[in-house]
């Protein structure tokens, strides 16, 4: 099967340290053909000419990405290109040509408006590499799992990282909760849990008797916890948003938490 082709966008000075060398490197390993400047334009052509026939030709570019960064948002080449990839690409391609940004110490409010509603993928994320090919691939990343068959687990791009949606396959529970370790909320990585309708990633919740508070598991473990009297079933969901993937979770009945670990 041949690779997908993915143009990469990236300010110059991020490469400095050989960053974005080390980023096109992981991902060659992953199996996607990255195309960007230094690799792809040939020198004393005119810059944008190359650039759009690269972006609008499918020989040429499946997908375009850009690594944003504090220099790449204060790069005028970098969003003048962005600006551009998008224009190109919508206006030849349509709205279903992948478009997403590898996100590095920049924070959701200083995204370019053309990206906010567009996939951001955090590099600080463990699975950065197989959720870029899921990008460029145009699938939904997965998330593998075993023995826990009856309850429906999927990771969803939100925004400022990932809500991770949990529900049970056919069962109706009520109280719910979901705990997780307490340095992961305490460190910033998991920001809060909401429920939801199910396959909906929710922007806000109404919830019952609801607890929001540090704990201590029957196991001794330090954990924050996140639960109400909201039931989960088939059609209504928990979700739990982080920036980086926790090494586990709690979550069921608040009388018998099952551990996802990963």
């Amino acid at each position: 099967m041949s690779k997908k082709k993915l143009w990469l966008t990236y300010a110059w000075k991020d490469n400095e340290d050989k960053d974005i060398d080390f980023i096109v490197q992981e991902l060659d390993k992953a199996g996607i053909d990255v195309r960007f400047d230094r690799r792809n334009l040939i020198p004393g052509q005119r810059l944008w000419t190359q650039i759009g026939g690269a972006i609008t030709d499918p020989a040429e570019c499946e997908a375009w990405g850009i690594v944003l960064t504090a220099n790449s948002v204060a790069s005028e080449a970098c969003i003048e290109e962005l600006s551009y990839a998008l224009d190109r690409a919508l206006s030849a391609k349509g709205e279903k040509f992948p478009i997403f940004a590898l996100l590095h110490g920049v924070p959701t409010k200083s995204l370019p408006p053309a990206l906010k509603i567009r996939l951001c993928i955090p590099l600080d994320n463990n699975d950065w590499v197989k959720h870029t090919l899921a990008a460029v691939e145009q699938r939904s990343p997965g998330l593998p799992i075993k023995g826990l068959d009856q309850w429906i687990i999927k990771e969803h791009p939100a925004q400022g990282g990932y809500a991770l949606e949990i529900r049970p396959r056919f069962d109706r529970i009520s109280p719910f909760a979901v705990a997780v370790d307490l340095d992961e909320k305490t460190s910033g990585n998991i920001t809060s849990c909401s429920p939801g309708p199910a396959n909906m990633v929710p922007s806000g919740h109404v919830a019952f008797n609801w607890i929001d508070s540090e704990t201590t598991l029957t196991n001794g473990t330090p954990a924050w916890v996140w639960g109400g009297n909201n039931e989960a079933n088939p059609t209504a969901s928990y979700y739990l948003f982080y920036k980086k993937r926790p090494r586990r979770v709690w979550f069921g009945h608040q009388q018998a938490l099952k551990l996802l670990t990963f």
